[in-house]
This record gives structure tokens, sequence and C-alpha cells, in this order.
């Protein structure tokens, strides 16, 4: 009998030892879908100009076709005839001859071309749209009213502001060529906004000496300016 109560005791014994070993289960984590946001279809940003340049960061909206532009939709100095000549392209506010910042590194452009060659020449013309060669704001008896002023003078005044920044920039005087255009030479039409603001510029380009004096009737010539334009 106590052989058989040790026995037993030795067999509970040996269950509570084999069921203290044993690991408690553990749960397995089934995997679970991972959350994918849909994708959104982003329509294609508006180039209302289609310069290449969406809307929201075109800071000179509607630029025209033949204008070239920078990353930011403004006109910009381009090389037209290998190394010879290069243009500048500088719009103006209505009735303003401002020079307005955003221009200043394509001024710097001209001018560095200047340097890198001594035969070369800069012409400056000045252009308005109609309404602005037609009247300006004076004020009367307190009031602000529209009167007839001079033609010329706020196409003189733009071309005077491009070639002060340039002798700011050691571009000699005796090497910058300007012309009052008037109204005569509009790019766009002047019956819009947008027409207008088009012709409310500067053009401007240089080039070899000789192609300026003895180039004819051609656009680069001095006879072609003298022909619609006042040189001062």
């Amino acid at each position: 009998m106590e052989s058989k109560s040790w026995m037993t005791i030795g067999v509970l014994i040996a269950s509570l030892i084999l069921a203290s070993c044993q690991s408690t289960p553990v749960t397995t984590v089934t995997d679970k879908k991972v959350y994918i946001a849909p994708k959104v279809l982003i329509e294609p940003l508006a180039d209302t100009d289609n310069d290449g340049v969406p809307d929201i960061i075109d800071n000179c909206p509607n630029t025209p076709k033949s204008v070239v532009t920078d990353e930011y939709g403004c006109p910009i100095a381009v090389s037209l005839i290998g190394n010879f000549m290069m243009e500048l392209r500088v719009f103006f506010e209505h009735n303003s001859n401002e020079l307005q910042t955003k221009y200043l590194p394509e001024v710097e452009k001209v001018a560095e071309k200047m340097h890198s060659d001594p035969e070369l020449v800069v012409v400056l013309s000045g252009h308005t749209s109609k309404l602005e060669a037609a009247q300006t704001s004076v004020e009367i008896d307190g009031e602000m009213n529209q009167a007839k002023v001079y033609k010329r003078q706020l196409g003189r005044d733009r071309a005077q502001a491009i070639k002060g920044a340039l002798i700011k920039r050691n571009i000699a005087s005796d090497k910058i060529y300007t012309f009052d255009c008037a109204d005569n030479m509009p790019i766009a039409p002047n019956d819009t906004e947008e027409g207008r603001s088009m012709n409310q510029r500067i053009y401007g380009k240089a080039l070899k000496a000789d192609d300026f004096y003895t180039g004819g009737g051609n656009e680069q010539s001095l006879t072609y300016y003298k022909e619609f334009c006042q040189q001062f």
C-alpha cells in the first residue's frame, strides 16, 4: 500500500512538472489587408497662353506665341543670328515707364553680350499702345481727366529707362541707340486690353555696328527705324 501511495504521488508530481513545461499557446495574428488610399487623378494644369508654363506659376500671362519665355513664363533674351545678335523684350504697365525687376536678368544678359564684343551696339525702340499714345491722366480742378499729350513721350521714357539700366552696367552711352516709335509698330491689336499690354514695350537688340548702319531697309537697320520712329 505504501509503495502504491508513493507511486501515485510520483505520477502527480510528474504531471505537474510536465504541465509547467508546456508553453502558453501564442495567438497567431493573421495577415491584415493594408489600406491603400485610391489614387486621385489630377487634371493637367491650365496653360492659357500656351507658353509651356502653367498659369499657376506664370508671372507673365498672355505671352505671344513668338516670344521665348523663362521658367516663370516671362520673355527672355534669345540669340537669333548665331552669336551676332541678341534680342531683348521688356513690357510695361499701362501709362508707366517703370522697369520691373523681373526683367533685370534680361538686361544683364544684353550687357554681358556687349562686354563680350566691342563691335556691338545696342538698339532700343520704345513702343506704346494706341490708347497710351493718345491720352494721359492729368489733374484738372481736383479731378483726374483725360488730355491729349505729345504722342512720342512715353515711348521715349521707356527707352530711356532701359538705356539708364545699361549705362549702370558700364555700357557706354555712345553705343546705345534709342528710338521712340510711339504706337507706329504694334505687335498686337489695340482694341483689347491683352493686345494693348503687348504693345506697351521695349524691343532691343545687340548687334554688329556695321550691320546696323549698312543694313538697308531690313528690321535691324538704322534706315528701317528712321522710317517709323524718331531717334533721340
